[in-house]
Parts: C-alpha cells; structure tokens; sequence
C-alpha cells in the first residue's frame, strides 16, 4: 500500500518471512518512498529458525496477527519461548480482528486471549480492529486490557469481593457509586469490600479500602491501616474522596465526552 500510496516517516508492515527474505546484512530491508522504518508480522505458522531471525532484523516491532484456524494462545506461546530463549527483546503488539461481533464478545475473547498473555508478560501493546465499532470504543477496550493486565494505568483500579452472606451492603450498586465518583484517577487503587472479614486480607495491593463494618456502617482503610470506622452509609463516599484528597491522591475529573461508553473489565 505505501508503495502506492507513499506516506512521510510512514512505518513499513511487512511478512517476518518476506523480511528474512529481503533482509541486508545490518537487518535493514528496502523500504517503500516515504517509509523511514518497518514492523514485522507475524501469523503463527512461523517456524523455529524464522523466529530466531527475529533478532537479527532492524524490525521496530513484532505484530502478532494469528491467522484464522490457529490457536492465538499456543502459537504466540510458542513464538515467546523461542524468543526468550533467543534472547530477542523486539517489542510484540497483540492485533485481533473481530467481524460481526458485538461489545461483550470482543472484551471477553480479547480478554482472555490477549489478556492472558499480557498478564505472563508477553507482549507489549495491543491493537484492536473492528468494522462494527468506532476508534474511541475500540481504544478504551484496548485500555482496559492493558489496565487488567497491569501494564499500562490510565483509569482507577478496583478491587471487590465476590460478595457472600456476610456482605454488609449491596456490593455492585455501592461499587458502581464510588466508580462514577472516582473512576477518573489513574495510578490509584480501590478496594471495596463486604465485610471486615475477609476484607483487609484481600485489598492488600489497594491504596484504600471501603469496607463494610457493621450494619449501615463503613470501615476507611490506607494500605492495611485503618483510618476511620463505623462511618454511616450515606456519608461513606464523600468520606472516601476526602480521604483520598488529604492523600494527596485526587484530580479533578475532567470533561467527559457524552458519547463515551463504559467497557467490560
């Protein structure tokens, strides 16, 4: 396509096979008019000795674009192990088409597909396509991956239990209040949970905690200290976010464009 249609400082797309094949001593490949760099795909059906060149060629990035009929998990599993033991640090981008399919397909599929080999940490960024959906949808899906991968921050973290007979208040509709109202911090990490029980043990990783204390009454945590208790319900919220700003941890949210949508973690 660039050769057609030549583009300035464009990066070149090109087949980790045809790459190998056009491949100058230093790595470099011919380029197309315009193009100062080049990436390389690759579709799962690479053999061992293709991979290993890899490493040798002067690729900006490895695309990873499974090809229809091949397991996405084993194949890029496979091309990770031989990378590894090659020593090959080329930074990998995750890209999956999907065609025809609706917004809970494409979080859940990409999900567990890119996801789980984003959180073995192989991998590097993720690119998702899609006729059906508009960019913002798709980056914000792509966002949400990296964030439950922890590999990229751009939003509040939040951490719930999976609620049980000893769950003090209502867990979703409470998580989804304290989400509207502080879901705009990135880097900062929310623990809401049930009961005092199980709680503290597991919001270890948070930086605060919303904890259900007694009946109608809310324990505050820092870390795994507990800073304020016996807050009533209605109060517990605006009690949060006055924590969280004496923390020095809050910003002001900014304007949020009405067409945003929210996307399944």
């Amino acid at each position: 396509e660039l050769e057609k249609n030549p583009l300035r400082n464009a990066v070149a797309i090109v087949p980790l096979k045809d790459a190998l094949a056009r491949a100058n001593a230093d790595g470099t490949i011919p380029l197309p008019e315009g193009a100062g760099r080049f990436a390389v795909t690759l579709d799962g059906t690479e053999s061992e000795e293709e991979v290993k060149g890899l490493k040798g060629l002067d690729a900006v990035m490895a695309i990873f674009s499974i090809k229809d009929g091949v397991s996405r998990l084993h194949a890029s599993r496979r091309i990770f192990d031989i990378m590894a033991l090659n020593e090959d640090m080329t930074a990998v981008v995750h890209h999956i088409i999907f065609n025809g399919a609706d917004k809970e397909e494409i979080a859940l599929v990409g999900g567990s597909e890119i996801g789980g080999l984003l959180v073995d940490g192989n991998g590097d960024g993720v690119l998702i396509e899609s006729p059906d959906f508009g960019p913002e949808f798709l980056r914000l899906t792509s966002f949400v991956m990296l964030q439950g991968s922890r590999m990229r921050n751009t939003k509040t973290e939040f951490v719930s239990c999976p609620s049980c007979g000893r769950t003090l208040f209502d867990l979703q509709e409470v998580t989804a209040q304290i989400a509207s109202r502080t879901g705009h911090l990135p880097g900062v990490a929310i623990a809401v949970m049930g009961c005092i029980v199980n709680g503290p043990g597991e919001m270890a990783d948070a930086d605060f905690g919303y904890v259900g204390g007694a009946p109608g009454k809310i324990d505050l945590y820092v870390g795994k200290e507990l800073v304020q208790r016996g807050i009533p319900d209605e109060e517990a919220c605006d009690a949060l976010i006055q924590l969280i700003k004496d923390h020095g941890r809050w910003v002001e949210p900014e304007a949020v464009e009405e067409s945003s949508e929210p996307v399944a973690a």
